[in-house]
């Protein structure tokens, strides 16, 4: 879809409720775009933004009066209102970012990269989340899933603990967890 400043294009991987759009607002949406010139980002009043870098040397944000971010280093999340007036200048060339956006009215997130070298069981509590394979390859043994580059996964209510395992080559994983506000 396009970018809501037209400047460039997003791949839409998941929103709650199913079916919302910006015009009728969602509690959380996440997405992947591809940054191919310097520009503005466009501007999301009211939502919290969380940004890293999946792809490309990446990019420099001016958030003007809030300062600055440097978005170059792979898979290292940053988290910002969608407020803020906010300028990308690429760092050397194209480049592709994962952005989760939430209505800070409707939900609350947190979002964490985790480098598996190794089995790891992580807790469910959330309401919702969302695991997304941002390099390499994770298998889920208790639900005989093997889940690729870029998949997403997505666990509703989830208790107790999920056994995840990275492929030979180790695996970036990032995890959100999203509950009503």
């Amino acid at each position: 879809m396009p970018w809501k400043n037209g400047g460039g294009t997003t791949l839409e991987l998941a929103v709650d409720p199913p079916g919302a759009t910006l015009e009728t607002g969602f509690r959380w949406r996440l997405s992947s775009a591809d940054v191919a010139a310097s520009g503005p980002f466009s501007a999301f009043p009211g939502l919290e933004r969380w940004l890293l870098l999946l792809a490309g040397a990446g990019f420099h944000i001016d958030f003007g009066p809030h300062g600055r971010a440097e978005l170059t280093e792979p898979f290292l999340p940053i988290h910002f209102s969608g407020d803020w007036p906010a300028v990308a200048t690429l760092a050397g060339g194209p480049s592709q970012d994962f952005n989760l956006m939430v209505d800070p009215r409707r939900c609350r997130a947190r979002l964490e990269t985790l480098r598996l070298e190794a089995s790891l069981a992580l807790p469910l509590q959330a309401a919702t989340t969302l695991l997304f394979v941002a390099r390499g390859t994770v298998s889920v043994p208790a639900w005989n899933l093997h889940l690729g580059h870029r998949h997403l996964l997505r666990v509703e209510r989830g208790r107790g603990a999920l056994s995840v395992a990275p492929g030979l080559a180790g695996a970036v994983l990032v995890r959100m967890d999203l509950d009503p506000a």
